[in-house]
């Protein structure tokens, strides 16, 4: 079938609406027969039509790409983004991988809320990337390959081109004589892509023609069914929350099946905005945090991500660090304080029901981790409580307990942040008060 700009307006209809649309712009043939095919529709278009091009620097021929992107651009009146990369990829890295992750990431910091990303990918690309993901042995996500369209940055990414062969554009490109330039770069075999698009795709096709077609088929038939999945998923999640937290029934989860129980496990995670753990952690979880003995205590670790299961729980949260906190420590300017081990940070400001500003100003104030046998006067309570109790009623899982900030002025156990403020050093109404928040560090930090 014959690609027209009439057809790919057909396309453009289904996606969201957009204030600016931002085409992926390599010079090549694929971006530029989207180029020009969105260039003549550009009068019916209802937003902004912009191109970026990202110079990666990786080939010789690198400036004259953008040279040439650069003058098809100002023959059309279309704006042109151009950004340089410097790519430092570590000892193991992939090159293509590492650059990649780099040009979507300059896509998104040009994007602005609901923007539209547009790439050229097109049949025989998403052939490819099956190929590819199944020989990595990726799960549903991955053998679903690339969708028309998905969520990107605060915008939106689509792939109007999809459903067209590397046949049809080449045909529009020379019909329309189009010129493009070449990557040296798709002709080097030891990329995996390059290895299946020049030597295996051949292959298929000389014993099955349509093998593009049925492959992305089969690509978007497992979409399909991924859509079903995480619907699945969110029913199962909604009904295995533990109150109004992140952490899952342990009750509810065992009355899942095996299959059904990973599919929610995967998508709790990634909810949670964790890394996703390989198979064998992801059975781990299953086996022994979800189904092990009651009186065992599983930990599941990876990626500075951990699984651990508390009474009737099942909680993540960020990877421990291996050894405990060091203290106690010292906080003198007495407004901020970096912790250790990954902790985070303590920030005392002004506030109403804190500690009495007159003592904090006036004292010594440390950070200590619990070693035991503390006690505080809670405020609003009668009596005394040891902090095991109080840690106890509050839920706090054993392994979180050592990790808490205590708050200490003077020699005395003065707060907890978020928690507790003991009743001597709190403020009257009316007084002026010092709060203490605790913020905690993400994986990364």
């Amino acid at each position: 079938m014959t690609l027209t700009a009439a057809r790919l307006l057909e396309t453009l209809r289904q996606l969201p609406q957009a204030s600016c649309c931002h085409l992926g712009f390599s010079g090549g043939l694929d971006s530029c027969v989207l180029l020009h095919l969105l260039a003549e529709l550009r009068p019916q278009l209802p937003c902004r039509l912009r191109a970026i091009h990202v110079h990666h620097g990786l080939q010789a021929e690198a400036d004259a790409m953008q040279g040439h992107c650069e003058r098809i651009c100002d023959s059309h009146g279309i704006p042109l983004d151009n950004v340089p990369l410097t790519l430092s990829p570590t000892a193991g890295e992939s090159l293509e991988a590492v650059a990649r992750e780099a040009r979507y990431q300059a896509f998104a910091e040009r994007m602005g809320e609901g923007d539209l990303l547009l790439t050229a990918q097109h049949r025989d690309d998403q052939a490819e990337t099956l190929l590819l993901q199944l020989l990595r042995g990726s799960g549903p996500a991955g053998l679903a390959a690339m969708p028309l369209l998905a969520r990107f940055a605060p915008g939106w990414l689509a792939r109007p081109l999809l459903q067209e062969s590397r046949q049809t554009l080449d045909a529009y490109a020379r019909q329309h004589t189009l010129t493009w330039h070449e990557d040296p770069s798709n002709q080097d075999l030891r990329f995996d892509r390059n290895f299946i698009r020049h030597q295996i795709m051949p292959l298929l096709r000389s014993r099955w023609p349509a093998a593009s077609t049925t492959l992305s088929r089969a690509a978007r038939f497992s979409g399909e069914l991924l859509t079903l999945a995480k619907e699945e998923a969110e029913e199962d999640l909604a009904k295995a929350r533990y109150g109004d937290s992140d952490s899952l029934s342990i009750p509810a989860l065992k009355r899942l099946h095996s299959i059904r129980l990973r599919n929610l496990l995967r998508h709790w995670i990634t909810a949670c905005g964790a890394t996703m753990p390989n198979s064998k952690k992801l059975a781990r979880i299953e086996r022994e945090s979800v189904h092990g003995r009651i009186d065992t205590v599983p930990l599941v670790t990876w990626g500075g991500w951990e699984v651990r299961r508390y009474r009737e729980e099942l909680r993540l949260g960020y990877a421990r660090p291996a050894g405990d906190p060091i203290g106690p420590l010292h906080w003198s300017d007495k407004r901020l304080l970096e912790l250790p081990d990954g902790l985070g940070r303590l920030i005392a400001k002004p506030g109403e029901g804190g500690i009495r500003a007159v003592r904090w100003w006036e004292g010594m104030v440390e950070v200590r981790f619990r070693r035991g046998g503390e006690r505080c006067h809670p405020a609003g309570r009668a009596h005394h409580r040891p902090l095991k109790k109080l840690l106890q009623e509050w839920g706090i899982p054993p392994w979180e307990r050592d990790r808490l900030p205590l708050i200490y002025l003077d020699g005395e156990l003065v707060a907890i942040p978020g928690r507790i403020i003991c009743r001597p050093f709190m403020a009257i109404p009316g007084e002026e008060a010092i709060l203490v928040d605790w913020e905690k560090a993400s994986p990364e930090n």
